[in-house]
């Protein structure tokens, strides 16, 4: 059911079934025209749940614009359906190629490949193949035509807001929050959520995304914020206590990882995956669904890029994998933290 926050903006609560994350966090301002922030996967459940709660709230799609926060298939998949004739899908600039190539199957093929040099066997790749949303849920054929690149500042006007986009770089490259400094709102997609930890993994052409990320949190942080709308879940909270707390996460993992190569030189990054602590339901490595050893394997990356990046381990390619080895006594303290 869709729930009205205040007058004029609404959370519309899309399921992600059999999906860690559960939930999407649809939210719509209403006014002379709506914005549909966020749409869900390109599959049933989420495709009938925005129907229907769109039908409660007496939303026109005709006079409806979608704002998307980022390119990932649980917010971007069903947006070309839901837009109509004179509407417009909205995107960063920097994620908007992004987009188009998660539509390519070469795409997926190049990463599968770079994620078996990684450590993943072909049999898990072949598995992915079948079962990935990422790669599976999101929008179907390209058409640009559809799609507004935005950028870093752009404005944007929906039932009496004036809604300013902030480029939060790390969960994607272009990732977008609207902030909206008059009622102090901030829709945060997943650069902030609660209860979970954004994923942060590696992307091609990124030298160091988990850096963008956390170099976003200290752009965010101090905003003047009321009421923060992540995209996931039904916790919400403080900002600045929030972004300290995913910084901490942060450098935990980035010891975790540092010790692993550590003791073990000469790891993958997939065998380095399978030795870090993970908040997850699952007895060990082995154990772990093939979806979230790919995701877990990314924010690896995400994390291992960073070390590399500044002079703490080494990557080597070794028979066909890369393996990483550390590349000194250095060690993570809040001064090379934040270089």
């Amino acid at each position: 059911m869709a729930e009205q926050i205040e007058a004029g903006l609404w959370r519309l609560d899309i399921p992600l079934v059999g999906n860690p994350l559960k939930n999407l966090n649809s939210y719509l301002l209403t006014g002379e025209r709506n914005l549909l922030i966020d749409t869900g996967f390109r599959q049933d459940p989420c495709r009938e749940a925005m129907a229907r709660q769109l039908q409660e709230i007496g939303a026109d799609p005709d006079r409806t614009d979608i704002f998307l926060t980022h390119l990932h298939s649980d917010h971007a998949g069903l947006a070309p359906e839901l837009i109509r004739p004179g509407c417009r899908i909205f995107i960063s600039g920097t994620d908007l190629p992004g987009l188009e190539d998660a539509m390519s199957p070469e795409r997926w093929r190049r990463m599968y490949r770079e994620y078996e040099r990684n450590g993943f066997s072909p049999e898990e790749t072949a598995l992915l193949w079948c079962g990935n949303p990422a790669q599976n849920a999101g929008a179907g054929q390209w058409d640009p035509s559809l799609y507004t690149a935005l950028a870093d500042g752009a404005e944007l006007t929906y039932g009496g807001c004036r809604l300013r986009c902030i480029l939060t770089p790390g969960h994607t490259p272009g990732h977008l929050c609207l902030y909206e400094p008059e009622r102090r709102w901030l829709f945060c997609g997943d650069h902030v959520l609660f209860h979970i930890t954004p994923n942060i993994c590696r992307w091609s052409g990124v030298r160091d995304s988990l850096g963008d990320y956390l170099k976003s949190l200290e752009r965010v942080k101090e905003l003047p914020v009321e009421r923060l709308l992540p995209a996931h879940r039904a916790e919400t909270g403080d900002l600045r206590a929030r972004a300290e707390e995913l910084r901490l996460h942060h450098l935990r993992r980035l010891e975790n990882a540092l010790d692993i190569v550590r003791r073990r030189p000469g790891l993958t990054a997939y065998d380095i995956a399978g030795e870090m602590r993970w908040s997850i339901r699952c007895r060990d490595w082995g154990d772990f669904p093939v979806t979230q050893k790919f995701f877990a394997v990314g924010e690896a990356l995400s994390h291992l890029d960073y070390l590399e990046v500044r002079g703490l381990v080494e990557r080597r390619s070794e028979r066909e994998h890369d393996v990483y080895f550390a590349a000194d006594g250095g060690r993570i303290t809040q001064e090379t933290y934040f270089k």
